[in-house]
C-alpha cells in the first residue's frame, strides 16, 4: 500500500476525544475551508481522491527507486474514490452507510493487503545484511537527517528524510523541510478549537437531537461515538453476513437522523466557526501546504498516467 502518515491528535474530555478521533477522520486535520482576510490566496484543498492519487505516485516512485538500487519492490492497487472518502464526527451520507457501513469491509480490504504485502516477504527472504541494506535503502541508515516539526497544541513529530522514501517525497512535493513543517502543522490544529465546539450549546442541542431521533428508531446511543465503541460488542457471536448488516444498520441510522436533525450541517457550521480563527492564526502553514500539496498533485497524475 503506499506509504500512509500517520496522524497523531490529543484527547481531552470523552467528547473531545471522540471529535478529535472523528471529526476529520481519525486524524487532527485543518478544516478545508477558505480563509479570509488578507494574505496569499488559498489554492483549493485537495479531496480524498486526490490525495489518493498522490500517494499511489508516492509508491510508484519508491519503486522505481528500489528497483534503480537493485531490489524488488511492489506496489498495490489503490482503492478507488468511493473508498478513500473520510468522514467526521457524525456520519450523514445514508446512500454511502447503505453501501459500506461504517466502512469495515474497507478497513478489512486494507488490512489484508497490508498482511499479503509482497514487499514484507521479499524482506523476510533476504539474508541478514542484505535485509539491512534494503531497510537502509528504503528509509535511511542511521546516518540519515532526522526532521523534527512542533505541533501546534504540544509535543513533536520526528520523520527520517533518507533512502527512497524520503526521494519520493522530495521529487513529489520539492523542498521536504517545508513540505513536512507544514502539513504537521496544518494537520494538527483540532486540539486547539475543538473544546471550545465540545463546550457550544448548539452542539450539544443539536447532539440531543439526533439521540432523540436515534432513540425513537430503536438504537439509544447519546452520541456517534457511542456506537462506534459499541459496534464489535453489538455484531460479536454473529456471523461475518450479519455482523455486516448489522452495522449497516446502525450507519444507516445514524445517517438519517443526521440528516433528519441537520446534526452533520450543524457540526460543519460549528466547526467553520470555531476554527476559523485558529486557520487565520496559522494561515501562512496551511497556504503552504496546500501550494505544495497542490504542485504535487499535478507531479503525482503525470507519474500515474505514464504507469498506467
Amino acid at each position: 500500500m503506499p506509504n500512509q502518515k500517520t496522524r497523531r491528535f490529543l484527547a481531552g474530555t470523552s467528547a473531545c476525544a471522540a471529535i478529535l478521533t472523528l471529526l476529520m477522520g481519525c486524524g487532527a486535520a485543518a478544516p478545508d475551508r477558505p480563509i479570509s482576510g488578507k494574505g496569499p490566496a488559498r489554492p483549493a484543498p485537495l479531496t480524498d481522491a486526490d490525495r489518493a492519487v498522490t500517494s499511489q505516485a508516492e509508491a510508484l516512485l519508491v519503486r522505481d527507486c528500489m528497483e534503480r538500487k537493485g531490489h524488488r519492490y511492489w506496489v498495490a492497487a489503490p482503492l478507488d474514490a468511493d473508498e478513500t472518502r473520510s468522514f467526521g464526527y457524525v456520519m450523514d451520507d445514508v446512500s454511502w452507510a447503505r453501501k459500506h457501513g461504517y466502512g469495515s469491509r474497507i478497513k478489512q480490504k486494507v488490512l489484508t493487503a497490508k498482511k499479503n504485502d509482497r514487499n514484507l516477504s521479499y524482506r523476510a527472504s533476504l539474508s541478514g545484511p542484505a535485509a539491512r541494506t534494503y531497510v537502509t535503502d528504503l528509509a535511511g541508515g542511521p546516518g540519515s537527517e532526522i526532521m523534527a516539526v512542533r505541533l501546534p497544541a504540544g509535543g513533536q513529530v520526528r520523520l527520517a528524510t533518507g533512502g527512497c522514501e524520503g526521494e519520493a517525497v522530495r521529487e513529489l512535493y520539492g523542498d521536504q523541510g517545508q513540505w513536512f513543517r507544514a502539513d504537521k502543522i496544518a494537520t494538527n490544529l483540532t486540539p486547539l478549537y475543538v473544546p471550545e465546539l465540545v463546550a457550544d450549546r448548539r452542539f450539544k442541542t443539536a447532539q440531543n437531537r439526533w439521540a432523540a431521533c436515534m432513540s425513537a428508531a430503536g438504537h439509544p446511543y447519546r452520541a456517534p461515538a457511542d456506537i462506534r465503541s459499541a459496534l464489535s460488542e453489538t455484531t460479536s457471536g454473529r456471523s461475518a453476513a450479519q455482523a455486516y448488516r448489522r452495522e449497516v444498520r446502525l450507519a444507516v441510522a445514524e445517517a438519517t437522523c443526521a440528516r433528519r436533525t441537520g446534526f452533520g450541517d450543524t457540526l460543519r457550521a460549528l466547526e467553520e466557526e470555531h476554527s476559523a480563527p485558529v486557520r487565520e492564526r496559522y494561515r501562512a502553514e496551511i497556504t503552504k501546504r496546500d501550494q505544495l500539496e497542490r504542485a504535487a498533485l499535478r507531479r503525482a497524475e503525470h507519474i500515474v498516467n505514464r504507469n498506467q
